[in-house]
């Protein structure tokens, strides 16, 4: 298969096939005031004739087929156990130097034949389709998410009953496969288990899921699945969990960062028996405390709960970022060119008199006040043409100036969709 067939197979680019939130759980308020975070939700039928937009067994075909896609990606399971990787993988090897391990598709057919379940790990790493799918759960829970394939042979049941440490949306592709979902665990805890069917009792939910049918499982919710007549393929969208605990540890850290906690303290003194060690140590440690109290109460909640979902959606294996074709179209912006700010967090320092700091990417640099000013006013999502973007000096200046905060990814073009 040619390179360009091959992407055309796995459907690159085709966000409009996507099914938006609502597709998947109907009604978004109904969704989150009864069903997120406490109990399971199955729909019925709502992607029937569009599901195998999202992914197909041909593409899965070719997935196996492409030997740069690394086996970390695939996993094995046949009688509830996992099949070692070096029964379906090889060594690549030039003139006799091992380069890399790569999957041999006919072994993978054959532990597939011969009653194994099929794996594919962040389908979302390598195939567009995915990839959209998961930046539809990304935009909507500023959270981790990834997109995991199961294909089971007809008749076969899957993994033993377990719980996921994550939320998790499931769509039937292909073939039907029949569920058996318990209510989720009193203690939920951030690790995966597994357990013995005679252990948890009657399921609270048995049913098939059939092509187009989406089942939501909460984190935590035990359950166990088994293909029916045929082969079964079902995506499982996994939402990771942002706790309380989480979001407030992500502040801490970023507040962590200033130069004020770069200290190296002894705490072996804490130990000294005369005690005077211990007394300066804890006391530098309270004072350390009270700094970043001091810089927990002047945090803004709106700008950084703003920051904290910004940093959220940016995760790998989610959207598409068109990088090369945003730093070419960079190249030939145009004076008239409308300048916005992107979403790329940015701190503007004080003023020396002169310039002003910026901190974008981990990336340091002064620029004119006149510059810094102008980035203030695009906070509220104005836009300005790229020739205005400096005022006060020649046309071509302000351009260059506008062009290099382009390229760190500050600014973007203002027709340009984000995506």
């Amino acid at each position: 298969m040619s390179p360009s067939s091959l992407l055309g197979a796995m459907g690159v680019d085709t966000p409009t096939a996507t099914p938006g939130f609502e597709n998947l759980v109907g009604d978004a308020e109904v969704f989150f005031s009864e069903h997120f975070n406490k109990k399971p939700l199955l729909r019925r039928g709502v992607l029937e004739g569009s599901v195998r937009n999202l992914v197909s067994l041909r593409q899965l075909d070719d997935v196996v087929a492409m030997e740069a896609v690394s086996p970390s990606y695939l996993r094995i399971a046949k009688d509830g156990r996992g099949v070692p990787s070096r029964a379906y993988t090889r060594t690549v090897t030039d003139h006799g130097a091992a380069l890399a391990e790569a999957v041999v598709p006919e072994q993978v057919y054959e532990l597939f034949r011969s009653g194994g379940t099929i794996t594919w790990n962040a389908l979302n790493h390598f195939l567009p389709s995915a990839r959209h799918l998961v930046q539809v759960f990304t935009r909507m829970f500023d959270s981790p998410s990834e997109v995991v394939a199961f294909l089971t042979p007809a008749g076969k049941d899957g993994y033993a009953p377990h719980h996921d440490p994550v939320d998790v949306y499931v769509i039937q592709i292909e073939g039907t496969k029949n569920w058996r979902i318990w209510e989720p665990m009193a203690e939920r805890g951030a690790d995966k288990a597994t357990y013995r069917s005679e252990d948890l009792g009657a399921p609270v939910i048995e049913t098939i899921l059939r092509p187009g049918d989406v089942l939501y499982l909460p984190y935590g919710t035990p359950h166990a699945a088994a293909a029916k007549a045929e082969v079964s393929l079902h995506l499982s969208v996994t939402v990771e969990p942002r706790h309380w605990r989480d979001v407030v540890a992500e502040t801490v850290r970023h507040l962590l960062q200033e130069a004020e906690f770069d200290g190296l303290p002894h705490l072996g003194s804490v130990a000294a028996s005369d005690g005077a060690g211990a007394h300066g140590s804890a006391a530098a440690f309270g004072g350390m405390l009270r700094l970043l109290a001091d810089r927990l109460e002047e945090v803004d909640p709106i700008a950084e709960t703003t920051r904290l979902a910004a940093a959220g959606r940016v995760r790998g294996g989610a959207g598409r970022s068109r990088e090369f074709e945003r730093l070419a179209s960079v190249d030939v912006l145009a004076p008239e060119a409308l300048l916005r700010r992107s979403a790329v967090p940015l701190e503007i320092g004080p003023s020396d008199g002169m310039k002003s700091g910026l901190l974008v990417n981990g990336h340091r640099l002064a620029v004119p006040d006149a510059v810094a000013n102008t980035l203030r006013d695009l906070e509220n999502g104005n836009a300005v043409a790229a020739a205005r973007f400096f005022p006060g000096v020649p046309e071509a200046r302000s351009l260059h100036a506008a062009q290099r905060l382009a390229r760190l990814g500050v600014l973007e073009i203002a027709d340009h969709m984000r995506s």
